[in-house]
């Protein structure tokens, strides 16, 4: 039995798969670029051989069919993207190839040969599944290179301008405070864990309290040294791409042990 704390919601393997694939593609690109190959490669070599405890219970989880499952030739259709030209001499199926005989997709791949299956997941359990391997690389990248390390991972989950979209300032107030406001219907890894506590919103300034967050729980637990830049650096420049007439501010969070995470967004006056 689920408890009243331990929130879960259906996670879609495929649908997860891909864009997941995609966001290690993306560091793999940006640190061939830095690192070059040889270096690069040694990164991911640190990576565990075999799945730990927790992976082994996620994995053998009992699943339900996907009603509308991603191709399988789609899998790794960004990663086609970003090495549609090679990088040091790496081309898409070499890059996929690598990837994808390294955790965490060796060991779904292992699990779930077919890359399907709808689980129920915690957000706890599902930043396991697909963020664990990102966030040893980081923490591998930071040992060998120590802030120029830090620095190329965060560069490294910006350099997709093309990802995050644009809207007026109107438009993206509007939707944060929408959002603030009303739970989403379906909940996914990104709200499933979180309590959101409206302070007050309008047009020209919205401010929220998370008062609950999983991803700090996760990372506070499983990779402490990394957390607030994998799962929280990168918002103020991420907002700013989505809309230049809005500006973010924080103050506090609860991954760097805060008594909340402040969300606070105000228009500048212009579009």
């Amino acid at each position: 039995m689920v408890s009243p704390e331990e929130r879960r919601f259906d996670l879609a393997l495929s649908k997860w798969y891909a864009p997941t694939l995609g966001t290690y593609a993306l560091v793999y690109k940006h640190l061939l670029e830095r690192l070059g190959v040889e270096a690069t490669t040694g990164l991911w070599d640190a990576l565990p051989s075999k799945p730990d405890g927790l992976m082994r219970e996620i994995l053998a989880l009992e699943t339900e069919p996907e009603s509308d499952p991603t191709p399988a030739e789609d899998l790794d259709s960004y990663v086609r993207k970003l090495f549609a030209s090679p990088v040091r001499g790496i081309d898409a199926a070499q890059a996929s190839e690598f990837l994808r005989s390294r955790p965490p997709f060796a060991f779904i791949d292992a699990a779930f040969p077919e890359v399907r299956g709808v689980f129920s997941l915690t957000t706890y359990q599902s930043l396991h599944l697909f963020r664990d391997g990102i966030a040893r690389i980081a923490e591998e990248t930071i040992a060998r290179f120590g802030k120029a390390g830090e620095l190329m991972i965060y560069d490294a989950l910006l350099s997709d301008p093309d990802a995050f979209g644009s809207m007026s300032a109107g438009e993206f107030m509007e939707r944060r405070l929408a959002r603030y406001q009303i739970p989403p219907e379906t909940a996914d890894i990104f709200s499933a864990g979180l309590d959101v506590e409206l302070i007050r919103g309008n047009e020209s300034e919205i401010v929220a309290h998370i008062t609950r967050c999983d991803w700090a729980c996760y990372f506070r637990e499983r990779h402490p040294s990394v957390g607030y830049l994998l799962a929280c650096s990168t918002d103020d420049p991420i907002y700013r791409q989505q809309c230049d007439g809005v500006r973010f501010q924080r103050r506090c969070t609860l991954m760097e042990d805060g008594p909340y995470c402040e969300f606070t967004f105000y228009r500048t006056g212009t579009e």
